[in-house]
């Protein structure tokens, strides 16, 4: 099978680093052909890191007819404009969430990719965490009952703290550019979580504080009750500012008529820990934890990689598969489309302190 070949379109993000040696990283499968960013020196540096032709405009890279698929890592509002182009270039793309900064914006380039044909996928790693995985097959086969309840805590002591570069901060800590802040960016990651393990979001009422980082222009904390369509009630709580043993948190604790399951992904032990009195073994009734199976398509080498950076090699390596395969991709921009549209709701949310519809348009 031929080697894909993968165009990069900035390196504004640290998440294109990971990605990239992911990538780099399957030599038998993938070459890295193309690099583009604005910033010469990036470049460069990626070009000497990972191969491939380095470019300062990325519309000439998209010019390229050698290219399979593309990775876009940009500041949040610039990820319009590149998509678009892509699209009009004919390419299967990959976006880092969040899609976008608004709903509207969101809908648009959905609509591009769909109507042009083209194969489409968004940065939603969390789904890739084993224990995300194992939480959703739990839920799948009943063992929770009917959802009543989920609460979810997402967050980071911050986007400095945890030592992503000073020029993705700058941008991710201005309103314009990133959108937003702790909500929009953690929250991108849970509410995706939310409507893959609940379903999707009828209403809800969020508050947005600055309380611990004065310094910068956007919210370093933010609360949001959900309402489920299916009748579920839940609430979000995403940080930047959060002080803790490993400086990142995000864990969920859902329950249902017929058991409980504690999920916890990034922290210091992730793990799983269901309760239940419905199963047939005694043995298997009352608090237990799950056993965790590795995946068909899990890297063999997936374990040199810091424990929480790990989802971002499985994540990679699931793309490529399916891309060689033609098997549909995990999450899609219609997954980001109902992010976009519950990350509005809830800023509009707290603006003006009541509940809010999510819209849907098609």
């Amino acid at each position: 099978m031929p080697r894909i070949r993968v165009g990069m379109i900035s390196y504004d993000h640290v998440h294109a680093e990971f990605r990239s040696r992911a990538l780099k990283e399957m030599t038998d499968d993938v070459e890295i052909v193309a690099v583009a960013d604005h910033d010469e020196s990036r470049a460069s540096e990626a070009q000497r890191k990972f191969g491939g032709r380095p470019y300062r405009d990325y519309r000439e890279l998209l010019q390229r007819n050698d290219l399979d698929l593309v990775f876009i890592h940009s500041a949040n509002n610039e990820h319009k404009a590149m998509v678009l182009d892509t699209v009009s270039a004919g390419k299967a793309l990959f976006c880092e969430k969040p899609l976008a900064t608004s709903a509207r914006d969101a809908l648009e380039m959905t609509r591009a990719v769909e109507s042009a044909g083209l194969r489409n996928t968004v940065g939603f790693c969390s789904r890739y965490i084993p224990e995300a995985e194992r939480a959703k097959q739990i839920i799948d086969r009943g063992s929770l009952g009917q959802i009543i309840s989920v609460q979810a805590v997402i967050g980071l002591a911050g986007i400095r703290e945890i030592g992503c570069p000073g020029h993705m901060a700058d941008w991710m800590e201005d309103p314009n550019r990133g959108g937003g802040g702790a909500l929009i960016d953690e929250g991108s990651h849970a509410f995706d979580l939310l409507h893959w393990f609940v379903g999707d979001v009828e209403a809800v009422c969020g508050a947005t504080a600055n309380i611990a980082k004065p310094a910068i222009a956007v919210e370093d904390s933010a609360m949001t009750l959900v309402r489920f369509k299916g009748g579920a009630l839940g609430s979000l709580s995403t940080l930047w500012s959060l002080n803790i043993d490993i400086g990142m948190r995000s864990t969920l604790q859902l329950f249902g008529t017929n058991g409980t399951l504690f999920v916890d992904l990034t922290t210091k032990a992730p793990g799983l820990s269901l309760y239940s009195e419905d199963a047939e073994d005694k043995a298997l009734q009352g608090w237990t934890s799950p056993h965790l199976k590795p995946g068909e398509t899990e890297p063999h080498d997936c374990l040199s990689w810091p424990t929480h950076v790990q989802h971002y090699k499985r994540e990679v390596t699931d793309i490529v598969k399916r891309f060689q395969t033609g098997e549909p991709f995990r999450t899609t921009f219609r997954d980001a489309l109902k992010v976009a549209r519950v990350t509005e709701a809830a800023y509009q949310s707290a603006r003006e302190n009541r509940f809010v519809s999510v819209e849907k348009q098609e």
